[in-house]
């Protein structure tokens, strides 16, 4: 048994943390014996399970010891993304702006962020210039593909805090397609698609899920565009809603109160099949069923893959 085998639990943490905090130090007082390569090897080893690997001091620890020696910053790109959605669900928003502050220090000393994003969420965002550019954005999807409507995130925001939610970053929207089955529908989103690139809408990168597509946004924050239909009077909204709700439910859309954007019929029946009957509750740390969704989903997927 070796060394970092017969650590317990919280010798482990400690160690990362004292590696993290050496890494930081880096930063700001470089020493030329310092081994970054051994301590990347025993931040490996330290590694139980893949949460270890999203903890924060070890991605912090991972984001200074690639900034400190070198390595592209934008190496440090998903380790910083990863962070800062780590401390959201911890509800640590200030310790990542901590963080962040540090960089900036040391990119003040010498250190490159160049190419670097930093995450925001809508806390420190002007929401009056976030509804304003996304008015904009409703005309131009309304004229070239019909009805679209806040949903997900973006719809639990207006609907139960009345404003975007505070720690989310992006905005959610969904596109009502002309009615049919799975298969209709992927083939109207593979089409739908291909209109938006024709209109510059389409954000020049796209995530991996052939599912959502990114919109071009007025601001630092991105918009995902999410496929809705009606088949045989159930709706269906990818990836959350698979025919538990009724035409009624979504149709006609109807404005919200805080943006004045549409929103569904009855925006409550569709978040709590979105989020649970205890949506009304904030919960910073959901994570949505993805592997179940997927599966009820599969048809449509498949039919857009082929």
């Amino acid at each position: 048994m070796n060394k970092v085998t017969a650590m317990r639990p919280w010798q482990r943490r400690l160690r990362i943390a004292e590696i993290r905090d050496m890494a930081v130090a880096q930063l700001f007082y470089k020493r030329d014996d310092f081994d970054a390569d051994g301590c990347h090897a025993e931040l490996e080893a330290l590694v139980q399970t893949g949460a270890d690997m999203q903890g924060p001091d070890m991605l912090e620890a991972d984001i200074a010891l690639k900034l400190a020696f070198g390595a592209r910053p934008r190496r440090a790109q998903k380790s910083l993304y990863r962070l800062y959605k780590s401390r959201l669900a911890r509800l640590e928003q200030e310790r990542f702006e901590q963080f962040v502050s540090l960089l900036t220090l040391a990119s003040e000393r010498g250190v490159s962020l160049e190419g670097i994003f930093i995450p925001q969420s809508f806390n420190a965002m002007d929401h009056d210039a976030i509804w304003s550019d996304l008015r904009s954005v409703f005309q131009k999807l309304e004229t070239v593909v019909g009805e679209v409507f806040l949903n997900s995130g973006t719809l639990l925001g207006v609907v139960r805090d009345k404003a975007l939610i505070a720690h989310d970053d992006d905005i959610d929207l969904a596109v009502v397609l002309k009615p049919g089955n799975q298969t209709d529908a992927a083939e109207a989103w593979i089409e739908m698609q291909g209109l938006l690139a024709e209109h510059g809408l389409l954000a020049k990168r796209q995530g991996p899920n052939p599912g959502t597509v990114k919109l071009i946004s007025g601001g630092s924050y991105n918009i995902d565009l999410f496929p809705a239909w009606i088949d045989d009077g159930a709706v269906f909204v990818y990836p959350h809603t698979s025919g538990q709700l009724e035409e009624s439910d979504l149709l006609p859309l109807k404005p919200c109160e805080t943006s004045g954007l549409p929103i569904p019929a009855h925006p409550e029946a569709m978040l709590a099949q979105n989020y649970g009957d205890g949506w009304r509750v904030p919960d910073p740390g959901y994570e949505f069923p993805w592997a179940d969704a997927n599966r009820r989903f599969s048809v449509f997927r498949e039919a857009l893959v082929k």
